[in-house]
């Protein structure tokens, strides 16, 4: 019986890390179709979708510049996505971005002196990334190492040591 109760608890646990949430209420592990329309109702439109890429912009607003969603080519899943901030945000703005990953993440997460990120270690290949790129905005990167090469873009790996590659 106690193996039966621990067998359940551990099937409730990996649901529960495959439908991490994160900003823009996106989530690990949901199909692109539930993104795509998470994304249009906080006014994001798109105009291509790639294989393992999908690019959104906003319709109305000045405090992101873009939101890429990246895709497990055969489920259409997402595993992971990137948001770029403005680089003319205030600090304040960013203060707020800050404050909401906390709320979402908890606020135990690790400083990465020599690239200069905070990060959240969601399980054991799924991390949360903030960190400034060159020109000074604010980026936000989920990240699923399992799947490290699908993010790439223009024949770039956008890896948490490298988010100036979109």
């Amino acid at each position: 019986m106690k193996r039966l109760i621990i067998l359940l608890m551990l099937i409730a646990g990996s649901f529960a890390l495959s439908a991490q949430t994160g900003l823009f209420n996106l989530s690990y592990a949901i199909p692109i179709e539930e993104a795509d329309s998470l994304l249009a109702l906080s006014n994001f439109y798109t105009t291509n979708i790639d294989e393992n890429l999908v690019r959104y912009y906003p319709k109305d607003s000045d405090l992101v510049e873009a939101i890429l969603v990246f895709l497990e080519p055969q489920t259409r899943y997402v595993i992971g996505w990137f948001i770029k901030y403005n680089p003319d945000n205030t600090e304040e703005n960013d203060a707020f971005v800050l404050q909401a990953l906390q709320d979402l993440h908890g606020k135990t997460n690790h400083y990465d002196e020599e690239t200069g990120q905070l990060i959240w270690f969601l399980s054991t290949t799924r991390t949360v990334h903030i960190m400034y790129a060159d020109d000074n905005s604010l980026t936000v990167l989920y990240y699923d190492s399992y799947f490290a090469e699908i993010f790439r873009i223009q024949d770039q790996p956008l890896t948490p040591e490298n988010p100036e590659s979109n």
